[in-house]
C-alpha cells in the first residue's frame, strides 16, 4: 500500500509539473553565501539563527550559507558621540577585506541605530548616513554581490525613559539618548524605502516592530522588544527574522525548539567570532575567535546534531482522540520548500465512526482562505451533523487547517497543483496506516469546499474525477480565474463532467463588491460545463446569505446523502456508479427539498431526531446529579439542543440560552465557515438537589423544533 501511495503522489506531482516548469529558488535563496553586516543587533545574531532555523526546518535545498559578521558599536558613517569610550568602528574600514575573503553572493546590511549617535536629527549626520549606505551597496556590487538593506529597528525610549534627555540638552550618548531618537530612525528608515539607493532589496524592520510594540503596549503598558531601548530581545529577533523571511517569499513559520535554536546560534557564534577575527576590525575589547579552519570543524560537529534535530522536527506528527461515536486522527505536516511541495504547514483531521469495518468513502470539508477559515477548519471533523452523514454510509469525515497565519497567500494551498493535492493524498495514506484502514488510500471522496475550498475542489475535480462522488461549491471555484488567465488552465477530462455538482453562492454575493466573483464564477462554470454535456450541475443560491456559509448544510448534507446512496458501489473495489442513472430519482425525491431551500434557506424536515443514548447519572458529594449522554444529530436538520425532564416534565434545556449564529441555532454553534464553535459543546448538565437518577430523562431537539423520544437516565 505504501507503494501505491507513492505512485499516487507522483501522479499528482507529474501532472502539475508537466503543465508548468518548476521555478528555481528566487533571489536571494539562489545564493551560495549570504553575508550579514551590522552593528550590535546583528552581532548578537539571533535573527540570523532564526532565519537559518526556518530554512532548515522547511527543507530548503540547497541552502545558502549564512555568515554573520556583525560588530558591536559599528556604524556606516564613522561618527561617534563625543563621550563614547572609543571611536565607533566604521564598516567601511573592513568591508573590502570581508568581501575579498568571504566572496558572498549577497550582502545584507543593517545600520542606523548608532549612525544618528543618539542625538536629535541633523542634516549633516543624515547625509553621512546616506553616503555610508550607498557606499555599502556600491562595494557589494563591485565585488560581484547583490545588496539587501534592512531599515534600523526602532529605538524604544519607554524602558529607559529615566536615562533619556530632552531636546536642547548639551550632549547625548548611547547611555543618555535623545528622548525622541526613534523619530531620527524613522526618517532614516523612510529614506531607505523611498530612495533609489541601488540595492536589490530594502526590507523594513522599523515600521512593523514599532507597530507590534504599540499594539502590545495597549495590553501591557510596559511591553517592549528592546529592554535597554536598543537591543532586541528574543521576540524582537524573531520578528526581524520574520520580516526577512517574508521579503524572501517564505510564508510559513515553524515552532522552533529552543534546543535547535541554541545549537544553530552557538554554531553561528563560533563561525562569527572566527571570521570577525580573520577579517579584522578596530573595535577594542572583542575576544578573538578561533582560527577559521578550527571553527569550521567545530561547526561541522554541531551541524550533525542540528541535522538530527531538524530531521525529527520534519517528521509527520500524528495523534488520535475520541470524538463522540468515533475517533479523530490528526496528522501535522511541516512546510516544505522543495520545488512542487506545499510551502506551508497543514493539519488534517479524520473522523472514523466506531464499528466501521470498511471505510467506503471520505467526506472532505475544505475550508476557505484566511486565518479565521483555517482556525474554523480545526473543528470540521467534530461536527455532529456531518458525522451523522459519514456514519450512515460508513464514511470518514475529513477537515483540514492550512497554516492559520496572517500573510499566507491562499494560492499556496487552494491550487492543489502547488503541493496541497499531494499532501492530501499523503495524509490519506498516513491515516490508512494510523487507523488500520488501508482502503482510505483508494476510497472515493465527496468534496465540500467553501470559497478557496471551492477553488481547491474544482481543480481536484480535474485531477481525480474517477474518485469523486459529488462536489458542493459553496461560494467558490477556480473556473473564473483560469478562464481569465490568472492561473494555469487545467485540462478537463470528460470524466469531470460526469460528477454531480452543486453551485451554492449566497444571493447577497450577486451584487457584492468583494464577493461578486463567487456568484459570477459559479454561474459561468455551470453554463460552460452544461455546454460540455455535464451530467448534473445545478445552481442553488442561498436566499439568506452573502459569503458566509449560513445554513448551506441543510441542502449540502441531503445532496451528498443522495449521491452517496446512488453512486457508492456495493463492493468497494468497484468503480463509482454513473450519476446519470439516478437523475430521475433526484428530480423526484429532492425537488421538494430543493424548492424549500431556495425559498427559505432552512432545513425541510418532518421527522423527529434520534433519541439520546447512554444517558448516565453521577451523584456528587453535594447531592447534585450530573447527567451525561451521547447523541446522533438529525441528518436533515441537525441538532439544536436538548430538553432535560424530571418525571416527564421539562426542567432544563441545553444550551440554556441558545444563540443563533448566522441565523441558525445549533447545539455546537456554527461558524462563518460551517464548522462547530470552539470549545466544543459538551453533552452534560448538573442538577442540584436531585432525586433518583432514573427519574430524569433527556430528549434531543432538531432545528425544526421536533423532539425525539425521551431517553431515561440510568445510574
Amino acid at each position: 500500500m505504501k507503494t501505491l501511495r507513492l505512485l499516487l503522489m507522483l501522479c499528482v506531482s507529474t501532472s502539475a509539473s508537466s503543465a508548468r516548469a518548476e521555478a528555481p529558488p528566487a533571489f536571494p535563496l539562489d545564493a551560495e553565501r549570504i553575508l550579514f553586516l551590522g552593528d550590535s543587533i546583528t552581532h548578537a545574531g539571533g535573527y540570523i539563527a532564526y532565519v537559518e532555523a526556518e530554512l532548515r526546518l522547511q527543507g530548503l535545498s540547497p541552502r545558502p550559507e549564512l555568515i554573520n559578521l556583525g560588530l558591536s558599536s559599528e556604524t556606516c558613517t564613522g561618527l561617534s558621540e563625543p563621550d563614547h569610550p572609543f571611536p565607533r568602528p566604521d564598516v567601511h574600514e573592513r568591508i573590502d577585506r570581508a568581501l575579498k575573503k568571504l566572496k558572498p553572493d549577497v550582502v545584507v546590511a543593517c545600520y542606523g541605530m548608532n549612525d544618528g549617535i543618539y542625538y536629535p536629527f541633523a542634516e549633516d549626520r543624515f547625509k553621512e548616513y546616506q553616503a555610508g549606505i550607498r557606499s555599502i551597496v556600491e562595494k557589494a556590487h563591485a565585488a560581484g554581490a547583490k545588496a539587501i538593506i534592512l531599515t534600523p529597528p526602532p529605538f524604544d525610549s519607554h524602558p529607559v525613559k529615566e536615562k533619556t534627555r530632552p531636546a536642547g540638552a548639551e550632549e547625548y550618548a548611547y547611555y543618555a539618548p535623545f528622548e525622541g531618537y526613534d523619530n531620527v530612525l524613522s526618517r532614516y528608515s523612510d529614506w531607505l524605502q523611498q530612495s533609489k539607493i541601488g540595492a536589490e532589496m530594502v526590507i523594513d524592520l522599523h515600521t512593523p516592530l514599532n507597530a507590534y510594540t504599540q499594539a502590545e503596549r495597549k495590553k501591557d503598558s510596559d511591553f517592549t522588544l528592546a529592554p535597554d531601548g536598543v537591543h532586541c530581545n528574543r521576540v524582537g529577533h524573531r520578528m526581524i527574522a520574520d520580516q526577512i523571511l517574508s521579503a524572501w517569499n517564505i510564508s510559513s513559520r515553524s515552532e522552533i525548539p529552543d534546543q535547535l535554536f541554541d545549537l544553530i546560534h552557538h554554531k553561528q557564534r563560533i563561525l562569527h567570532d572566527a571570521y570577525l577575527s580573520d577579517v579584522g576590525h578596530k573595535r577594542p575589547s572583542v575576544k578573538p575567535g578561533l582560527p577559521v579552519e578550527e571553527a569550521k570543524n567545530k561547526a561541522a560537529e554541531l551541524d550533525e546534531q542540528i541535522r538530527t534535530l531538524v530531521e525529527q522536527e520534519r517528521q509527520t506528527k500524528t495523534s488520535q482522540r475520541k470524538s463522540h461515536q468515533g475517533t479523530i486522527y490528526q496528522a501535522h505536516y511541516p512546510a516544505d520548500l522543495t520545488p512542487g511541495a506545499l510551502r506551508i504547514s497543514v493539519d488534517y483531521y479524520l473522523w472514523i465512526p466506531d464499528g466501521v469495518e470498511t471505510v467506503r468513502g471520505v467526506i472532505v470539508h475544505q475550508h476557505g482562505c484566511g486565518v479565521g477559515a483555517s482556525v474554523g477548519g480545526q473543528t470540521a471533523a467534530d461536527d455532529l451533523q456531518w458525522q451523522a452523514l459519514a456514519a450512515k454510509w460508513d464514511c470518514a469525515l475529513l477537515g483540514s487547517s492550512y497554516e492559520p497565519r496572517e500573510g499566507i497567500n491562499c494560492r499556496l494551498w487552494c491550487d492543489p497543483r502547488n503541493g496541497s493535492g499531494a499532501r492530501f493524498l499523503q495524509a490519506l495514506g498516513d491515516f490508512s496506516d494510523l487507523a488500520g484502514h488501508r482502503e482510505l488510500e483508494t476510497a472515493p471522496w465527496c468534496l465540500w469546499g467553501h470559497s478557496g475550498g471551492g477553488f481547491w475542489s474544482s481543480l481536484m475535480q480535474v485531477e481525480h474525477p474517477e474518485r469523486i462522488v459529488a462536489i458542493w461549491f459553496r461560494s467558490g471555484t477556480a473556473f473564473g480565474y483560469w478562464t481569465k488567465g490568472d492561473i494555469e488552465v487545467p485540462n478537463i477530462p470528460d470524466a469531470a463532467y460526469r460528477i454531480p455538482m452543486m453551485a451554492n453562492p449566497g444571493v447577497k454575493e450577486r451584487d457584492h463588491e468583494r464577493f461578486q466573483a463567487a456568484w459570477t464564477g459559479l454561474l459561468a462554470m455551470q453554463k460552460a460545463y452544461q455546454e460540455q454535456g455535464a451530467t448534473f450541475f445545478e445552481f442553488a443560491a442561498d436566499p439568506n446569505t452573502s459569503h458566509e456559509c449560513g445554513g448551506s448544510r441543510f441542502l449540502a448534507i441531503p445532496f451528498f446523502d443522495f449521491w452517496l446512496e446512488h453512486r457508492l458501489p456495493t463492493d468497494p473495489a468497484d468503480q463509482l456508479r454513473p450519476a446519470v442513472a439516478a437523475l430521475d430519482q433526484w428530480h423526484g425525491e429532492m425537488s421538494r427539498r430543493l424548492e424549500g431551500y431556495l425559498h427559505a434557506g432552512l432545513a425541510d424536515d418532518r421527522t423527529p431526531p434520534p433519541p439520546p443514548a447512554n444517558v448516565r447519572g453521577q451523584r456528587n458529594d453535594d447531592q447534585s446529579l450530573t447527567l451525561t449522554w451521547t447523541a446522533t444529530a438529525d441528518l436533515e436538520s441537525g441538532l439544536k439542543g436538548f430538553v432535560i425532564e424530571h418525571d416527564g416534565e421539562p426542567i432544563a434545556a441545553l444550551p440554556e440560552t441558545p444563540q443563533a449564529t448566522f441565523g441558525h441555532y445549533l447545539f455546537q454553534g456554527i461558524s462563518y465557515h460551517d464548522t462547530p464553535n470552539a470549545p466544543l459543546a459538551e453533552m452534560t448538565v448538573t442538577i442540584p438537589d436531585a432525586d433518583a437518577a432514573e427519574s430524569y430523562s433527556v430528549r434531543a431537539v432538531n432545528t425544526c423544533d421536533l423532539k425525539s423520544e425521551a431517553s431515561v437516565c440510568t445510574p
